[in-house]
């Protein structure tokens, strides 16, 4: 149990931040007192000591920080670029700055039906207008830009522009167009080849993290680190400083920004759980991780990105031994039950948050995940490889390209298909989610082997029965019908006879959970405010995040 002395500090210092930005400071300060009070009478002097000076410390940090983050921002500013811009529906960019002096993240949104040259790590100087945000978070306020220009960046962030501009080119130029969207965003989180409707492809089908730096990117990083230096018979202390050199390596190749600086953490306590050390236990670091970065950005408290990658961690480190043991009494070979449990253990911990954040669930993300998972660390590495061909000028950087094309290839062709299926995502509710898989791991612990295998294969083959039964129709090609294009959905209703579908200009509005068609039955497509949405031969709509 001594694994789990950290735990309460952990969330302490997570919930009272919480607290603070949510305006209930008062709150929170009594919960710091309450639970260093019941450590007490417990006896535990050392717990109370510890979890109350986490969670007091994390209130006043957050409290300070709230205080800073209502002042008033000038309406001419300059500031720091971070990130790449990203695209949103309607001709509008929103790019993430950090103002010198203010204490979070400031979103600005920029109207150009172009992507505005804006490099990371550059100096932006822009005339804004403010609005309150609406978005929990130590930042109170969004800016719409009505002019602005950049100055290009200089040292490191100068270097990681180049370093991924001339990675994309590589990519463009060795590898496939299936190939180019994803193989950027798993080697250095770079999304700015991906399409809209690939986009939408990889988070119906549960695989978006891997578009992105995670956690998983740098275990492999380290790992492979320490495999070499124990193919090369160092020492351990020569493996952890090598792996912690490539790492920091790493992170800055990526980009130092905070969602790098989040996975870089957490791939650390994920590597911790898969080498299983006695002397610093998983969990003990995953806390140590979360009081160290919730003291250091306030603002993760509340940041799903950040709940998503401590959930999936703890997870694993929770859940995998459990896991593998049901899949080992089925006789799975050793490498296929260890990707089972690794996966039903992700899920299972970040199923309910995904539900809670979006309100739809992925059913296809742990047979998803589990198809690619023996692609994802030849991409990483080759990709890494590649990269640093490029760095050193040296000729042949298209070799490893075209080794790792074949599983870039196959990821793209496993989301493509995942989120094809009907009942790709569903709605659902935390609570359910929860309760469900509680019912679950109550049959797997109760049934135990072939009986349980026997029950998981009735469930399996009825869900496969219902998915062909009501399978999509295949997708019909616009080109050949009569569609007529119109700016209003007022126009739509007044569109030319013969029309077979009907597309709307129009951005305005939120996201339909439903398809629209007129009272004559024809289709009625909203791609600017809807994202993608496919029309079926049988004239039904399937929008490219699953929402209907």
């Amino acid at each position: 149990m001594s694994e789990l002395r950290l735990v309460p500090a952990a969330a302490l210092t997570w919930v009272v931040a919480l607290a603070a930005i949510h305006g209930h400071a008062p709150l929170g300060a009594c919960l710091v007192g309450v639970v260093a009070a019941v450590c007490l009478l417990l006896g535990s002097w050392g717990q109370a000591l510890a979890t109350g000076s986490c969670g007091a410390a994390s209130l006043a940090v957050a409290v300070a920080r709230v205080a800073e983050g209502r002042r008033a921002l000038p309406g001419f500013l300059r500031a720091t670029v971070l990130g790449e811009p990203r695209s949103l529906p309607g001709g509008s960019w929103l790019v993430r700055v950090r103002v010198p002096g203010y204490p979070a993240e400031v979103p600005l949104f920029i109207r150009d039906q172009e992507e505005p040259a804006l490099p990371s790590g550059g100096t932006l100087s822009a005339a804004v207008d403010w609005a309150g945000s609406e978005r929990a978070g130590v930042g109170r306020w969004v800016g719409t830009v009505r002019w602005w220009e950049v100055e290009e960046p200089a040292g490191v962030h100068a270097w990681v522009n180049r370093v991924h501009e001339e990675f994309r080119e590589a990519v463009v130029r060795h590898m496939g167009a299936s190939s180019q969207g994803i193989a950027p965003g798993m080697v250095l989180g770079d999304t700015s080849l991906q399409a809209q409707d690939e986009r939408a492809a990889y988070l119906a089908s549960g695989l978006s993290h891997l578009s992105a730096v995670s956690g998983a990117n740098v275990t492999i990083v380290a790992t492979c680190a320490f495999l070499l230096c124990r193919l090369c018979g160092l020492g351990p202390r020569v493996q952890v400083a090598s792996a912690g050199a490539l790492v920091v390596l790493f992170f800055l190749l990526v980009g130092p920004e905070p969602s790098v600086l989040r996975a870089t953490v957490t791939g650390l306590v994920g590597l911790a759980a898969v080498a299983r050390s006695a002397t610093f236990p998983p969990l003990h670091a995953l806390s140590v991780s979360v009081i160290a970065l919730v003291l250091y950005d306030s603002d993760l408290s509340c940041r799903w990105g950040f709940a998503l990658s401590v959930g999936a961690t703890a997870g694993i480190v929770a859940c995998y031994p459990i896991f593998y043991r049901l899949c080992a009494r089925t006789r799975l070979p050793d490498a296929v039950a260890r990707a089972v449990a690794v996966a039903a253990a992700a899920d299972l911990a970040t199923a309910p948050l995904v539900a809670a954040m979006s309100g739809r669930v992925s059913l296809v993300s742990v047979c998803a995940n589990l198809a690619v998972g023996a692609a994802v660390a030849p991409v990483t590495v080759l990709g890494l490889v590649a990269v640093a061909w490029g760095c050193l000028r040296l000729p042949g950087q298209g070799i490893p390209l075209h080794l790792m094309e074949p599983c870039t290839w196959w990821i793209h062709r496993v989301a493509r298909y995942a989120s094809s299926l009907p009942y790709a995502t569903v709605e659902a509710r935390p609570e359910w989610v929860i309760l469900g898989y509680a019912w679950l791991l109550y049959l797997a612990l109760a049934l135990r082997g072939r009986h349980f295998l026997l029950l998981m294969g009735a469930l399996a083959g009825a869900l496969l029965t219902a998915v062909w039964s009501s399978r999509a129709a295949p997708e019909a090609d616009l080109s050949r019908l009569r569609v007529a294009v119109v700016d209003t959905e007022e126009e739509a209703l007044h569109a030319p006879p013969g029309a077979q579908a009907i597309v709307v200009r129009d951005p305005s509005g939120r996201p339909a959970q439903y398809p629209s068609q007129t009272a004559a039955g024809v289709p009625v497509l909203f791609p600017a405010r809807d994202g993608p949405v496919s029309l079926r031969s049988d004239g039904t709509q399937r929008a490219g995040d699953g929402r209907f």
